[in-house]
């Protein structure tokens, strides 16, 4: 995908999708589906119900070498599985259509979102560690660093037993105030909007100040930054809040969200590094693990791909001021 993007368009859709792609490993529990009712029930969004089979559970074929479905039991086990879930689904009035593809699960998903033009992905959380992380690793998270639409994952702390049918009333945006992370606020201003929620900005700054003056300093341009960032319309149809801490980024995303009933988390997905992917270090790892709330990650552009401005977009501003040049970024 290359050249212009109107991202206007995009960031509106996401905000109320048409089209959510549901990955279900068809063993994750309650809680991801409740919650995926939730989202489709919101916006009236058809719902792709989609179980991958991976390359290495089909049978191979001893003389060619070549690949086999599944033996027909099981394959059979897993339609009925898929289908009684869709159903759970039309029960609550959502169109469903369960789907089994065969191959890598994040590629499969990534070409039917495209050919299905999917507006926002529900995943379930897995949590592998070590050297299962690097060689397994978590289809969640690899989703969240390579989907083009808002991925939307359940961790293992969330609950869906006492989900309400009202739209969501907090949000909590956690932003690095890079650039790249104007579409994350993009996309935030758009879901708030849509459902009149209040949202608040959360950025948090390295703790190794060695002034006060400093601190105040990085923490007043931190602040003002974030409120540049949400337009007039936004503030004046959503209550807004800003918040600045210092410390591990992770450590104060949760804090922040233990202290208040919020519906959901925003962040931006910038890719993991090696070690992050073995140590389990990453920020979306360790606030996906923990949270109580859905995580909704969403991809910085391609730097390829020349957006084009609209009012959730702000320009990007090149620092001017020492203060704003100090800001050491999450």
């Amino acid at each position: 995908m290359r050249g212009i993007v109107d991202m206007e368009n995009a960031v509106r859709r996401w905000g109320n999708p048409e089209t959510i792609l549901v990955a279900t490993n068809l063993i994750e529990g309650p809680a991801p589906m409740l919650h995926a009712v939730h989202q489709a029930k919101l916006s009236g969004a058809k719902v792709l119900l989609v179980h991958v089979i991976r390359p290495s559970a089909l049978r191979s074929n001893p003389n060619s070498g070549g690949l086999l479905t599944l033996p027909h039991p099981r394959l059979r086990v897993i339609k009925a599985t898929l289908d009684q879930m869709a159903k759970a689904f039309q029960r609550e009035g959502i169109l469903c259509e369960p789907m089994i593809l065969r191959g890598v699960p994040a590629e499969q998903i990534r070409l039917l979102i495209q050919a299905r033009e999917v507006d926002r992905v529900i995943v379930a959380a897995r949590h592998p560690r070590g050297v299962d992380r690097l060689l397994i690793g978590s289809l969640a998270e690899e989703l969240a660093g390579t989907l083009d639409v808002p991925v939307c994952i359940v961790g293992h702390g969330v609950r869906g037993e006492f989900l309400s049918e009202n739209a969501p009333r907090n949000i909590l945006v956690a932003s690095s105030l890079r650039a790249s992370s104007s579409l994350c606020i993009a996309f935030a201003c758009a879901f708030a909007e849509r459902h009149h929620s209040a949202i608040t900005l959360l950025h948090v700054l390295e703790s190794d100040r060695t002034t006060a003056l400093q601190k105040a300093q990085a923490r007043d341009a931190a602040e003002q930054r974030l409120l540049s960032a949400v337009s007039p319309a936004v503030r004046d149809a959503c209550s807004l809040g800003v918040q600045v801490r210092a410390g591990d980024p992770a450590t104060e995303i949760l804090n922040l969200a233990a202290s208040a009933p919020f519906d959901f988390i925003i962040l931006g997905s910038p890719p993991d590094s090696i070690v992050s992917r073995i140590l389990g270090s990453s920020i979306i790892h360790n606030v996906i693990t923990e949270a109580n709330c859905p995580v909704i990650t969403v991809k910085p552009p391609d730097p390829a791909i020349r957006v084009v401005p609209h009012p959730f977009l702000p320009a990007e501003q090149t620092p001017q001021t020492p203060e704003d040049a100090a800001l050491k970024f999450m």
